[in-house]
C-alpha cells in the first residue's frame, strides 16, 4: 500500500508501483484466501483515506495481481504457470482500468491532466537546453496524443505494465519465500475451536501419554507426559529452558498433541469467554490497544458487559484507564495483559513466565495478583516459571525434565557445576585498575518524539567514565531508561543533549555514532537479534566479511559452545544457547567494549549460571563489560561497579556485592 500511496502523490515514483504485489502475493502464499480479502478490503480502504479513489483502485488492482501470484506459489506451480497466468491477466486487467476511466469521468480527466502536465514540464525543462527543442517538441506532442487516445494508451500501457508487475513481482517474491522457507505459517497455538460445534468447557482436564513435535519426524519436544488440572487449583510448571514448558502451555490452551490424548468436557475455548485465556512473556506482543480501557476489551463482542474500572483496579491499574499502553512500564503491561484475560472471566488462566522481564518489585507485585486468583475467582491458574520461589506458593507442581514429567524436583544447578566455574574464573572480578577511559558520556540526555505531544523524556543529564577492562553494572527499573543508554553506547542512536564518545589513545576520539562496531550491543530479547539459518552463518554474518570458519570456532568456544554447533539450526537453541550464539558473534567482530541489555532475562538458574560463567571469563581475559539489568544475582563475579538509574537519572555508583543466590536484590 506505502508505495501505491507513494507513486500516487509523486508522479516520477511512480515505478515503485512494481513492488506493491509483493508482500500482498506473501500474504496470499502463506495464508488462507479468506485472509487474502481480508487483506484487500482493509489496504484499499486505508489507500482511499490517505490518497483518494485512483490509489485505493491501484491497491485493488496490486491486491489481485498479488492473490494469483501467490495462490500460484501456494499450489506449488512454477513459471510457466505464471506465464500464462500473466499472458491472460495482463489484458483483462488492462480492460478494466480502461472501462472504470470511462466511467469515472473525473477520475480520468484527472489521470490524464496529470499525465500531460508531467510529460509538458518535462518537455519545458528540457526545452531549455540547447539542441534539445526536437525532444521537448516531442513530448508535448506526446501529451496530447495520449489525451487524444488515451483508451489505446491505457490498454496498451496498462497490459504490458501488468505482464512486467507479474514477473517481477514473481521473482521477488521467490526470494523472500526462499528466504522465509524455516519459519512456520501455522499459528502455533491455534487449537482449532471454530472447527466444532462442541461448547467451551476447559475443565477439569487430563493429559495422558501425551507427545508433542512441531514437525512430523522432528524431535519430540514432550515424550509420555501425564498430569490434570482442575477447576479452581494453582499448578505450576517449573523445568529449564527447552525442558517444554511453553510447548505444554500451548497444549494446554488447546493445541492438539501429536500422541497421546487430552481430555476435557469440552473445547479450551482460546481468548473466548468462559474458556482459557493465555498470559505471555512479553505484554507488549498482547496489546493492541492504544489506550488502557480500549485494550482491556479488545476482541470482545460488542454485547460483552465489562466493568473495565473495577478490572484496573484488581490487577492494581486503578486510574489508569485513559493512559496510553506505550507508556506503561514493563510491570504495568503485565498488569494490563492480565486485566484483558480476566475480561473474559476465564475457568483456566495460563501464565508463561509472566514475570521474567519485570524487576524485583514488579514481580513480587504480579505474583501476589497471580495467587489470589484462583481463591478470589475460582479459576484454575497454571503457572510457567523458572523460579522455584514463584511455585512454591502452589497446590501443586509438576516438574519437566527433558519433556517428561519428573517424579522428583531436578538439581537447578549442580554444586560441583558452580564450584568448578568458580575456579576456572576466579572468585571474583578483575579489580577496575583505573587504566585509561574507553568511553566517555557528557552530561547525556536524550528525549523521544521530541516536540510533539507524546514527548517522553529517557535519560537526564548522565555522565559516565568507562575504562579498559571495567566491569560496569548499571541497574534500574522498568522504565528507568537503562535500555535507551544501551543504545547511546552503542552509537545506534544518537543522544538529544550531551555526547557520547569512543576514546582514542591520543585526542578525544569520536562520537560513537561514526564509530558504529566499536562497542558491541547485545539485545534484550537474543531471538530477534539472530538473522540467519544456521551458528556458523549467523556469527560470520555479524562478524563481518574477514570471519571464516576458523574464526566462527574459536568464538563458539571463548563462549563454551562446542565448535561443532556451527552447523546447527539458530532455531533449534536453548534461550542460554541463544544468548551465547549472539555474545559470538559480538566477539567475532573484535569490538573493544561488551554492553549486555538485560543478559539473565528469561534463562533459568543453570543457563543463568552458564551465562555468567562465560561473561566472567571473558571478563578476567581483558574485555570490557557493561551489564543493564534489574536482575544482578551473582553478576558480582562479572562487575565490580555498580551505577544506579532511577527514572532516567544517574542516581548512585558503588561497588557491586557478590549474592550467590537465586533470587535479585534491588
Amino acid at each position: 500500500m506505502a508505495a501505491v500511496v507513494i507513486a500516487s502523490v509523486i508522479p516520477l515514483a511512480g515505478a515503485v508501483r512494481v513492488l506493491a504485489p509483493v508482500p500482498l502475493a506473501l500474504i496470499g502464499a502463506r495464508t488462507r484466501p479468506r485472509a487474502m480479502v481480508a487483506t484487500t478490503v482493509a489496504t484499499s480502504s486505508v489507500a482511499f483515506a490517505m490518497a483518494g479513489t485512483g490509489a485505493a483502485m491501484s491497491v485493488f488492482g496490486s491486491a489481485v495481481l498479488g492473490g494469483i501470484i501467490g495462490e500460484i506459489k501456494r499450489r506449488g506451480r512454477g513459471a510457466p504457470t505464471m506465464l500464462l497466468a500473466a499472458v491472460v491477466t495482463a489484458p483483462l486487467v488492462a480492460g478494466v482500468s480502461v472501462l472504470l476511466l470511462l466511467i469515472l469521468k473525473p477520475l480520468r480527466e484527472l489521470v490524464l491532466a496529470a499525465m500531460d502536465n508531467t510529460l509538458k514540464g518535462m518537455a519545458r525543462w528540457i526545452g531549455k537546453v540547447p539542441g534539445m527543442d526536437g525532444t521537448a517538441e516531442f513530448l508535448r506532442g506526446l501529451g496530447d496524443n495520449i489525451v487524444a487516445y488515451w483508451w489505446a494508451w491505457i490498454l496498451v500501457s496498462g497490459a504490458v505494465g501488468t505482464f512486467i508487475t507479474i514477473v517481477v513481482a514473481w521473482w521477488i517474491l521467490g526470494a523472500v519465500i526462499e528466504r522465509l522457507a524455516d519459519v512456520p505459517s501455522e499459528d502455533t497455538i491455534d487449537s482449532g475451536d471454530a472447527d466444532t460445534d462442541v461448547g467451551i468447557a476447559p475443565l477439569p482436564m487430563s493429559l495422558e501419554g501425551v507427545e508433542f513435535a512441531y514437525h512430523r519426524g522432528g524431535r519430540k519436544i514432550l515424550r509420555g507426559v501425564d498430569m490434570t488440572v482442575e477447576p479452581g487449583e494453582f499448578v505450576a510448571v517449573v523445568g529449564v529452558n527447552g525442558s517444554g514448558k511453553s510447548t505444554l502451555a500451548k497444549l494446554l490452551a488447546g493445541r492438539h498433541p501429536t500422541g497421546g490424548a487430552i481430555h476435557r468436557p469440552g473445547t479450551a475455548g482460546l481468548g473466548r469467554a468462559g474458556g482459557t485465556a493465555m498470559v505471555l512473556q512479553r505484554p507488549e506482543t498482547q496489546m493492541l490497544g492504544s489506550r488502557v480501557a480500549d485494550d482491556v476489551v479488545w476482541g470482545l463482542p460488542p454485547e460483552a458487559d465489562v466493568d473495565v474500572d473495577a478490572l484496573l483496579a484488581e490487577v492494581g491499574l486503578a486510574g489508569l484507564g485513559e493512559r496510553e499502553t506505550s507508556d506503561l512500564s514493563g510491570g504495568q503491561q503485565q498488569r494490563l495483559a492480565i486485566a484483558a484475560a480476566l475480561a473474559r472471566d476465564p475457568a483456566l488462566l495460563i501464565a508463561d513466565e509472566v514475570t521474567s522481564m519485570v524487576d524485583p518489585q514488579g514481580r513480587e507485585e504480579i505474583m501476589a495478583l497471580l495467587t489470589e486468583l484462583p481463591r478470589r475467582r475460582r479459576m484454575a491458574l497454571v503457572l510457567i516459571t523458572h523460579r522455584a520461589s514463584e511455585a512454591a506458593a502452589a497446590d501443586r507442581i509438576i516438574h519437566l525434565v527433558d519433556g517428561r514429567v519428573a517424579a522428583e524436583p531436578p538439581s537447578w544447578v549442580p554444586a560441583g557445576d558452580v564450584e568448578a566455574q568458580a575456579e576456572s574464573v576466579g572468585t571474583g572480578p578483575a579489580a577496575h585498575d583505573g587504566r585509561r577511559p574507553l568511553l566517555r558520556l557528557d552530561g547525556v540526555g536524550h528525549t523521544y518524539l521530541t516536540g510533539s505531544p507524546w514527548e517522553v523524556r529517557a535519560l537526564t543529564e548522565v555522565s559516565l567514565q568507562i575504562n579498559r577492562g571495567d566491569g560496569l553494572l548499571i541497574v534500574g527499573g522498568n522504565g528507568s531508561g537503562k535500555t535507551t543508554l544501551a543504545w547511546i553506547m552503542a552509537g545506534l542512536i544518537a543522544p538529544t543533549e550531551g555526547e557520547c564518545r569512543v576514546v582514542d589513545i591520543v585526542g578525544d576520539g569520536a562520537p560513537v555514532t561514526d564509530r558504529v562496531g566499536d562497542v558491541g550491543l547485545a539485545f534484550q530479547h537474543a531471538r530477534l537479534q539472530i538473522q540467519k539459518q544456521n551458528v556458523g552463518d549467523e556469527i560470520m554474518a555479524a562478524g563481518g566479511e574477514k570471519v571464516g570458519t576458523s574464526e566462527v570456532a574459536r568464538v563458539l568456544e571463548s563462549v563454551g559452545l562446542p565448535r561443532e554447533m556451527a552447523a546447527s539450526r539458530t532455531d533449534s537453541l536453548s534461550g542460554g544457547q541463544m544468548r551465547r550464539v549472539v555474545l559470538a558473534g559480538l566477539l567475532a567482530r573484535r569490538p573493544e567494549i561488551l554492553v549486555l541489555d538485560e543478559p539473565l532475562a528469561g534463562l533459568d538458574p543453570g543457563a543463568r549460571d552458564e551465562v555468567i560463567g562465560v561473561l566472567a571469563g571473558l571478563r578476567a581475559g581483558g574485555m570490557t563489560i557493561v551489564i543493564i539489568s534489574h536482575d544482578f544475582s551473582s553478576l558480582g563475579r562479572v562487575c565490580d561497579r555498580r551505577v544506579h538509574l532511577d527514572h532516567g537519572v544517574l542516581d548512585a555508583i558503588d561497588e557491586v556485592p557478590r549474592i550467590l543466590g537465586e533470587e535479585t536484590v534491588e
